[in-house]
């Protein structure tokens, strides 16, 4: 069961858009995965996404822009290079070809302290 939640925009025009906010690495229990993991809790939100697109018919071939909220711990706004590259390297294995617009951050706190990361994504069909 998705943590985050999932909205449609109907636009008038052919196709739909689909949003998933707040999309956070929890099972379907609702049981936290990967603590202090982020790679762990990085595949654990895509199969949320994947879920979630599931059930409006659409599928991670259909996202279009992605965002991460990565915490870090550096207390800088950027995200280090190593949690860039391991989020990247595990996003590559989802996406046949990466979103066109792909966004990471570094954030100072989420939902919970030991949740290290969260992603927003836009799906177009």
């Amino acid at each position: 069961m998705p943590s985050g939640y999932l909205y449609k925009v109907d636009t008038g025009i052919p196709g739909q858009t689909v949003y998933v906010c707040g999309e956070r690495p929890f099972n379907a229990n609702g049981d936290l995965v990967g603590a202090g993991d982020l790679g762990a809790q990085t595949r654990q939100i895509f199969e949320n996404v994947k879920t979630s697109l599931a059930t409006v018919g659409m599928s991670l071939k259909d996202v279009t822009q992605i965002k991460y909220s990565v915490k870090d711990g550096t207390g800088t706004m950027l995200v280090s290079d190593l949690h860039s590259q391991q989020i990247t390297s595990i996003a590559a294995t989802y996406f046949a070809a990466p979103p066109k617009i792909s966004e990471m951050k570094n954030v100072t706190q989420t939902v919970r302290d030991d949740v290290l990361i969260e992603v927003e994504v836009i799906a177009i069909q």
